[in-house]
């Protein structure tokens, strides 16, 4: 069996890996994913590509363990595992103060004959960050809507405090897409948010240069930019409003691993500067070490927080 990843660009500099293997019978199989333990698992050969040409190349094993390229190694160093930001605590959660934001009480939900959690009680406070984690199909955005009061409860109870109101709640979608209205250009969006908020136009040119995303880009409609670029701008818009809770639900799937880092970082310290809390939903178990104070792992046959 022949084993094949390619890693390619979803936009300048944002790059993306297409792996695949040729199959007995002589199909061929390619996969596209930012995901480098993926090209690791596919193993073969990579190449590395970035703005459309291609920076690096070689075996797996070769190349993504020596790598000769700095972009290479840029995006090595980028992922979750070695991070060594300020804002990470490392297992040393604040201590929760005052009452909480989110207050669930022996929720319970089903969607027929399946049951993704039932009795479930916890408590998010400000400036606690909770990654909720578990396979697909687990439960993980029903539960995040749920405590947003997004999607109701079968059973149980749950309860938000003042401070919530007033779009001091922000949800961040895996596909950003479902947020934007398709044919408002992405500028009139953002300074909506700006008007109905009263942010400082300041703070939004701050936060679009903070991600990457140049001013003329905000002339485009959702559909004419990359998904990378539009979840960025998804979470530009929901750190606007200087929120006391984001809900984000695998807000960094579509980025490249160096993108990924530089916009979570972003995210967090903003975060951070105003005591806003964090729910996160992800995948990826190196994602919620680095960022989370709190796992609540949605694994049958029961969650268990921690």
């Amino acid at each position: 069996m022949f084993r094949n990843a390619l890693h390619m660009g979803d936009g300048p500099g944002r790059p993306r890996v297409l792996g695949g293997w040729a199959v007995d019978g002589g199909g061929l199989l390619l996969t596209i994913t930012h995901d480098l333990r993926l090209a690791r698992a596919l193993g073969g050969d990579v190449l590395v590509m970035r703005d459309a040409s291609v920076v690096e190349a070689g075996p797996v094993e070769q190349v993504l363990a020596t790598p000769a390229h700095a972009y290479t190694q840029r995006l090595l160093g980028a992922e979750p595992s070695r991070w060594t930001f300020g804002w990470m605590r490392h297992g040393t959660p604040p201590v929760p103060t005052g009452d909480p934001l989110v207050a669930a009480d022996g929720i319970a939900k089903s969607y027929g004959s399946s049951e993704l959690f039932r009795d479930l009680s916890f408590r998010i406070h400000a400036d606690e960050r909770w990654a909720l984690t578990g396979p697909s199909g687990v439960g993980k955005t029903t539960l995040g809507n749920a405590l947003l009061r997004l999607t109701p409860v079968d059973a149980g109870t749950v309860s938000h405090a003042p401070a919530t109101r007033d779009g001091r709640v922000q949800k961040l979608y895996q596909d950003p897409g479902l947020s934007f209205p398709r044919r408002v250009p992405l500028g009139a969006a953002l300074r909506d948010v700006v008007r109905r908020h009263r942010v400082e136009e300041a703070r939004l040119r701050t936060l679009l240069d903070e991600v990457g995303i140049p001013q003329d880009m905000l002339r485009r409609r959702p559909g004419q930019v990359s998904g990378g670029e539009l979840q960025r701008i998804a979470i530009v818009r929901a750190m606007l409003p200087r929120p006391v809770l984001v809900f984000a639900d695998e807000a960094t799937s579509r980025l490249d691993l160096a993108t990924q880092e530089v916009t979570t970082d972003l995210l967090v310290r903003e975060l951070a500067q105003t005591g806003c809390a964090l729910l996160l939903v992800t995948h990826d178990d190196e994602l919620a070490t680095a960022v989370a104070d709190h796992r609540l792992d949605l694994r049958a046959p029961a969650a268990a927080v921690g």
